[in-house]
């Protein structure tokens, strides 16, 4: 997936395809062909995942809040269980409440995530003068 609008974004959409992909190719090597079955457990994972650079899931950057797992609702978890209509309705208010506050510490994350690697990468790098 590219875009034309920010053509400097193509290398991060290949980079997130390049994780979705290889996730299924570990999934299907196990199942044996049944994709289609497995494909919305690979995605849903890629996005209640948390990353590396925002240290968030991408799940909570774009709804304020975290993704609760299929599983936790079939077997409960003691995250389901202690829920309540009003706990959660608050919760979500908080949590929509303090989204841009969210976002705004990934991007500052992210800028840290990057100087962190440039540093690295520059770290090896001799300077030579002609």
């Amino acid at each position: 997936m590219s875009t034309l609008v920010h053509p400097q974004a193509n290398s991060q959409a290949k980079s997130s395809n390049k994780i979705i992909v290889n996730n299924l190719k570990r999934k299907l090597d196990e199942k044996k062909g049944r994709w289609a079955e497995e494909l919305p457990f690979v995605l849903w994972e890629d996005r209640a995942t948390s990353k590396i650079a925002t240290c968030q899931t991408p799940y909570s950057l774009v709804f304020g809040s975290e993704a609760m797992i299929p599983t936790e609702v079939v077997i409960p978890t003691a995250r389901y269980l202690l829920q309540s209509q009003e706990n959660n309705e608050r919760t979500l208010a908080h949590d929509l409440d303090t989204i841009d506050e969210l976002r705004n510490l990934a991007k500052i994350r992210i800028a840290t995530h990057k100087q962190r690697i440039t540093k690295t990468y520059n770290k090896n790098i001799k300077v030579r003068r002609f």
